[in-house]
Parts: structure tokens; C-alpha cells; sequence
């Protein structure tokens, strides 16, 4: 009795800290920073000196994000799956968020 006394806490703090896997397909908060990061920059970029809106992005900003798809060893598939699993986690997706606006912010300071 008293083994499984101490066992039963010990399996519920194991199942506490254990994390659900993100389902397959979904980018993690670090490669989803990653490519949010560098797609923001690409807009910015675009949206300098043009009359930019998002309901008609020319083919010349989705070669853009073609390119940082490539470099990033990530698909558009993998892109959207995560911002539709991100839409139902506004947690984890603001967490991405904050640590997007750091990084650019790290990007504008330069090197110090």
C-alpha cells in the first residue's frame, strides 16, 4: 500500500510535466519564429514605397516567401497547418508572437 501511495503522486508529476507532441506537420515555436521572423521582414520590404495590401499579394512577394520556405527547410503545407493549429492555441501563438517582435527588435539594434 504504501509503494503505491508514493507511486501515484510521482506518475501524476510525470503526466503534469510531460508535454503534448505538436501534431505532424506543425512547425515548433522556434521554427515557426523563425519563418514568421523573416516573412514579416519580407513584407516590410514589399510594403516600403508600394500600395501593398494583403488581399492582393503580387506573385513576386509569394516568390518571396518561396524563398524563405527554402530556407528554412519548411513547406507552405507545413505553414498552414501551424497557423491553424496556432488559431486554436492563442497561447502558444502569442508566445511566438512576442518572441517574433524580440527578435526583429534584436535585428533593428544590430550588432552591439
Amino acid at each position: 500500500m504504501k509503494k503505491t501511495a508514493l507511486l501515484l503522486p510521482l506518475l501524476l508529476l510525470v503526466a503534469a510535466c510531460h508535454r503534448n507532441p505538436l501534431p505532424d506537420g506543425v512547425l515548433d515555436h522556434g521554427q515557426m519564429t523563425a519563418f514568421l521572423a523573416d516573412a514579416y521582414l519580407q513584407e516590410g520590404i514589399y510594403a516600403v514605397g508600394t500600395r501593398y495590401r494583403y488581399d492582393t499579394m503580387p506573385d513576386r512577394l509569394y516568390q518571396g516567401y518561396d524563398s524563405i520556405l527554402e530556407a528554412h527547410g519548411i513547406t507552405r503545407r507545413q505553414v498552414e497547418l501551424s497557423l491553424d493549429y496556432y488559431s486554436h492555441h492563442l497561447d502558444a501563438y502569442q508566445a511566438i508572437q512576442d518572441s517574433v517582435v524580440a527578435r526583429l527588435e534584436a535585428r533593428a539594434a544590430g550588432p552591439r
